[in-house]
């Protein structure tokens, strides 16, 4: 089962002076069970790519698929597929709008039409995943909570529809140091502890090495990179002439590597520095 893109292309305004190509030829396949990054500068064509995937937007050409199903042909329900496919925008705590935490989170599988004892077990399950304890916050005012609790409420809004595939656009964006860290630590758990496929859209390299198994790079509206985070991340001149940064621990390695130190230069996180470090220090191989 997986979620497919097949030579996908879209235009803004088509036949009109304001036409604009947004995306050109996308293949692309997201297989149950992964984490994949999603980067590319500002207006590289992200948030219009993952839009397709749950029919937001339907291609100018080209063929969408979630689990086998043509989301586009005749007489298939949107509706299911926004219920498989979930989408967190962009500070997702914009669109909060009731006037407690529970009937916002509600809100969705209400709208499924379940009956009031399974809305609530929804609600109970969707706030455990995101660390929100239910008996105290399910009373309050979504208004009132801090910018990190904001996010993991509207982020469970989307959970309390039981997704199989969940995508995140910019999750951690104007959040303090402890409230990104706070999301990031529940959508690392989403993936791992719930078997959630994540699709992790950021701007944050640092991010994205650090949860993402595959990385698929967009530049222009096209697929330049589609390969293991470490490869992709290997062709650091190339995704910095696009516009794009690499993690801070490769900048470091490969700093280190041209002043002399043996090192690999292809590690993505401090804990791999901190051991590749430690281990040409302890055997007193540091080449400077």
């Amino acid at each position: 089962m997986s979620l497919k893109l097949e030579g996908v292309c879209y235009t803004y305004q088509p036949n009109s002076p304001y036409e604009t190509p947004a995306l050109k030829n996308i293949n692309l396949e997201i297989h149950e069970g992964e984490f994949v990054g999603l980067i590319g500068h500002t207006g590289s064509g992200k948030s219009t790519l993952v839009q397709h995937f749950n029919g937001l937007l339907k291609p100018t050409a080209g063929k969408v698929t979630v689990d086998g199903i043509d989301i586009s042909a005749k007489g298939v329900k949107l509706k299911e597929i926004r219920q498989k496919v979930g989408l967190v925008f962009q500070y997702p705590e914009h669109q909060l709008f009731e006037e407690t935490v529970f009937e916002d989170i509600a809100f969705g599988p209400k709208n499924l039409g379940l009956p009031q004892h399974q809305v609530v077990k929804r609600v109970k399950k969707a706030m455990a995943m995101v660390d929100l304890e239910y008996d105290r916050f399910k009373d309050m005012s979504p208004f009132i909570l801090s910018g990190g609790e904001k996010r993991r409420a509207a982020i469970a809004g989307v959970l309390a529809m039981a997704p199989k595939y969940l995508i995140l656009d910019e999750p951690t964006a104007g959040l303090d140091p402890r409230g990104r860290d706070e999301i990031l630590e529940k959508i690392d758990h989403l993936h791992h502890k719930e078997g959630i496929t994540v699709i992790l859209v950021s701007h944050s390299m640092d991010d994205v090495a650090r949860l993402a198994q595959r990385l698929v790079v967009i530049n222009q509206g096209e697929i330049f990179y589609n390969d293991r985070s470490r490869t992709v991340f290997a062709a650091h001149k190339e995704l910095q002439h696009m516009g794009l940064d690499i993690p801070t621990v490769t900048k470091l390695m490969i700093r280190l590597k041209e002043k002399g130190w043996p090192v690999r230069s292809d590690l993505l996180t401090i804990e791999e520095a901190k051991e590749e470090i430690l281990k040409i220090v302890r055997g007193g191989r540091t080449g400077a």
